[in-house]
């Protein structure tokens, strides 16, 4: 089983994802018109190629269900890891230096003010 849709020939189809469970035929549904396709049982008409999906539970039971999305949700934070692993793999020189790659990130907080200049009488 992948847990990269659309990756081999068995990969989740009921993707928990808005763009991939509606239909391309051109209706504008409101909120509610798209309840029916979330519940729907049958596989998404769009494939999120690539996209990872959460996967197996801590029994490593999976179920392709899209109403439940601790399975089938592909989410940004879980795909970031599979993107970085792929682009180290890669082996492609981005010229980046890993190193130093947040070092023009402004800090999070203020600095701490300098100690105190030691007392002289």
């Amino acid at each position: 089983m992948s847990y990269v849709v659309g990756f081999g020939n068995l990969y989740p189809k009921h993707v928990h994802h808005r763009g991939a469970s509606i239909p391309n035929n051109r209706v504008k549904y409101n909120c509610k018109g798209e309840w029916k396709w979330r519940d729907s049982p049958k596989p998404n008409p769009n494939i999120v190629v690539g996209a990872m999906v959460a996967g197996p539970d801590k029994n490593d039971e999976f179920r392709d269900v899209r109403t439940n999305y601790n399975y089938t949700e592909p989410t940004l934070a879980g795909n970031a890891g599979l993107v970085a692993s792929l682009v180290a793999l890669s082996g492609v020189r981005t010229g980046i230096d890993i190193n130093s790659m947040f070092s023009a990130v402004p800090p999070m907080f203020p600095t701490s003010p300098p100690p105190p200049a030691p007392w002289t009488p």
